[in-house]
Parts: C-alpha cells; structure tokens; sequence
C-alpha cells in the first residue's frame, strides 16, 4: 500500500495529463463523497495541485491565515477568468 506522500506524488504526476474541466469534475466528485479519509486528501490535495499548476486561480477556496492553510470542501466551477469558484452545496 502506498503511503499517502507517495499516493499524493504519483496522482500529480498523472493529473498533468487532465484538463481542467476533467480537474473541477474530479474536484466535484470528491467533495460529494465522504468516506476515504488520508487517501481522498491526499487524491483531493493532488487535483488541486494540478489545477494550480495549470493556471487555475485557487484563491476563492484556499485561504492562509497565522501560518495555517484552510481549504474549502466544496464543488466548484471555473469561472471565466480561470478563477475557481464555490457552489453551494
């Protein structure tokens, strides 16, 4: 069994490959389902990754407060300009 950095690394490097309509739906699909635990965050925290490195603006979800990081468990949609942005659950 792989360890959730490894699981993390391996999704990230497959997830280049993704586009990021197949990134939010990912997003989306996770967020619905709550039963994984390390590995959902880890799988979650690797299309994030992604959706970042693709250009994908995270700063409507992510927010860096006295050194933590909080990010929103919520389905998204990409906005027109490339900005991820929270639905209502």
């Amino acid at each position: 069994m792989q360890t959730p950095n490894e699981l993390y690394q391996h999704l990230v490097q497959n997830f280049h490959h993704y586009s990021v309509k197949e990134l939010v739906n990912l997003n989306n699909d996770l967020v619905r389902n709550k039963s994984w635990g390390t590995q959902k965050a880890a799988f979650r925290t690797a299309v994030l990754n992604s959706l970042a490195r693709k250009g994908v603006d995270l700063s409507r979800i992510v927010s860096h407060d006295d050194g933590f990081t909080t990010i929103q468990l919520v389905p998204v949609e990409l906005g027109d300009d490339n900005t991820l942005i929270p639905l209502a659950c």
